[in-house]
Order: structure tokens, then sequence, then C-alpha cells
């Protein structure tokens, strides 16, 4: 089984997608991980890029997804390389100003993800059934957007609404009247969430070991936990990931260069170098071109022959989305801009 298809599993029965669930998810993914034993070179050929495509499946009942730019550009036939367009983005990461805010303001990460889900009837819950991302008689298309607020200080409060907007762009089947009742699942209703210094606590997660009344705190950007041990030379780097080991219930998972909060929010030089990284991993090719923004395939590696793909604004240094070659049943675009201040409109607890 791959492992995209085991954190599909994670957490299917959930009624609802919580703080709690994504943690005990990616404890119950990093129990997976240790048990998926694949020779040494297929684990150093995918660990650099570990998470492109898998980070936007959370547990609960469906795939909840990233963010989302408007991509005006028409698409262009590739000419560069994979390694080119990734060590140009490299440069421009440099230089780009994007990540630069001023005092009292904000990074904003805005998230926008088109996912089609399908509905699963089952009797015994609530809502008559749930959502997830597999093929179903009655589907569902929707589009959802969230931001993440990060202040020009990091030991300040981050800010995440999650329910910025959702949209139900269309909807199918013999269930699709129950099913439409169940769209709360996805969290169509308001949620926001603030993050002390970019962390937050977690009381009984229910995993292997712990007592109920245990309290475990964990970082909302896990990649920074690494940020300054990770080395600043390409080669060096994806050893250091391929030797990197994980401590059960650490404040941070394993680490990987697909989560583009993480990946976004690094110094610039180690930005930088992990696009060189991502240079090195074999198998990548440029899928399509549309104005700056690149996406790459890369193999998702061991058995499997799909292609997960990656969106790379080659004028930023950024990564904007990404999604997969093999499926389009989810995809995603994130665009990052400073802003001022939160909205008004953004009802912080």
């Amino acid at each position: 089984m791959l492992l995209s298809e085991r954190i599909r599993e994670i957490g299917a029965d959930g009624a609802r997608i919580t703080e709690e669930n994504v943690r005990v998810a990616r404890q119950a993914l990093t129990r997976e991980i240790a048990r998926s034993a694949r020779s040494e070179r297929a684990r150093r050929r995918r660990r650099a890029w570990a998470g492109i495509g898998i980070g936007g499946l959370v547990a609960g009942t469906t795939v909840t997804a990233i963010v989302v730019g408007s991509v005006l550009a028409p698409v262009e036939a590739p000419s560069a390389s994979a390694a080119e367009v990734l060590n140009q983005a490299a440069e421009a990461t440099l230089t780009a100003a994007v990540l630069d805010p001023r005092p009292g303001q904000y990074i904003r990460i805005q998230e926008v993800s088109t996912q089609r889900l399908g509905w699963r009837v089952d009797e015994s819950s609530p809502d008559g059934g749930y959502w997830d991302s597999n093929d179903s008689a009655t589907t569902a298309v929707v589009r959802q957007a969230r931001s993440m607020y990060v202040p020009a200080d990091r030991s300040d409060d981050w800010v995440q609404d999650y329910s910025e907007s959702a949209e139900l762009l269309e909807i199918d089947g013999p269930d699709a009247a129950v099913a439409e009742e169940g769209l709360d699942q996805l969290e169509f209703t308001v949620r926001v969430e603030v993050y002390p210094g970019g962390m937050y606590s977690v009381t009984g997660v229910g995993a292997e070991g712990v007592e109920s009344e245990d309290v475990h705190t964990f970082s909302r950007n896990p990649l920074a936990c690494y940020y300054d041990e990770m080395p600043r030379d390409p080669g060096a780097l994806v050893d250091w990931l391929d030797d990197s080991s994980y401590e059960y219930l650490s404040d941070c998972p394993p680490p990987s260069l697909g989560d583009p909060i993480g990946f976004n929010l690094a110094p610039a030089d180690l930005r930088a170098v992990m696009f060189q990284a991502l240079a090195l991993v074999p198998g990548a090719h440029v899928e399509r071109v549309e104005g700056d923004i690149t996406t790459i395939a890369f193999p998702e590696g061991g058995e499997s022959a799909w292609m997960e793909t990656v969106d790379v604004d080659t004028a930023q240094g950024l990564i904007v989305g990404r999604g997969n070659a093999n499926d389009d049943r989810w995809s995603s675009r994130i665009h990052v801009t400073i802003v001022d201040e939160i909205p008004a409109s953004v009802p912080i607890p």
C-alpha cells in the first residue's frame, strides 16, 4: 500500500478535522514511515522531498488542502530542466523581498484548494455518512481558502483563519441531498486559532503511551525546529535529511521539504539550499510553465510510479502549489503576501 494511501485512511472515521486530529494523524504517519522499509537508495531518493503531496491529506473526513492563487498567464511548452528551474528559484529567493515584513506587519500565507470528494453512506454516523477523498456514486467539488498570519516577530501570536472562505462548486449523485447537509464536516463554519509564538498545546492526544491528562506542545511550523542545524550545502542537506532521526512525540515530525509553510518561512539562505537539494532528486521533470510558475513532477519513490507535483515561483523563489500528475482530485496554490494587519473580518478569539 502506498504511503499516501495510508494517510488517507488515518482518521477516516472522524467526524471533524481538528488540530488534535492532525496531530494524532501525524504520529500515526510517523509510525507508518518507520514501518515502510525500503532500500537505502530508494529511501535516499525521496527523503529530501517527502511530503510534497501528502501534506495536503490530513486526519478526519477528507482531504483538506492548501492554497491557491490565480494563474493568468498561458501555459507554455517546457524548455528548461527541473534542475535548472529549481536552481533559478534558489537564486531568486536570495533577493526577493516578499518575506521581509516590517515590525508590526504579517506574512500572510493564503491557502486555497479545489478538491473532488466522495460521500460514504454510514447510518451509524450522525450525518448519515462522511466525506473522504475516494471515488463514490455521490461526489462534490469544493473550494476552500485559509490564511495563516505570521507576525514579523515570530515570537508573537500566529493566527490561522481556517475557514476564510468555502464554496460548493458542484454536487451530484443519488445521496446528494443528504450529503450536502454533511458539508459542515469540511469546516464550512468559522474557525480561527491563535498560536502563541507559533506553538500549540494538546491534552490527551490519545497516542500510544500517552496519559489522558498529559499536555504536549507542538510547533505550527515543524520545519522551523531544524532551521539552525540544517546544512547550507545542498549535497550535505540531502545527506542530513536522509540521516535525520525522530523522537516519538517530539515537538517536530521528521524533517522534509514538502511543507510550503516550513519551506517558505525558512531563512533565505536555507530556502535557496533547499531548492538546490530538490534539484538533486533524480527523475524530476518539468510538467508545464505558466508565466513565472513552473510545475515540477517528482517521483513518489519506492515501488510507486506516481509523480507528485510542486509549483515553483521562479521570480520570488517560493513553493506556491502542489498536487499529483496522476490524479486530478486535489490541487492547490499558495499565495504569499505581506499585510499591515490581520483583517477585522477575522474573528480572533
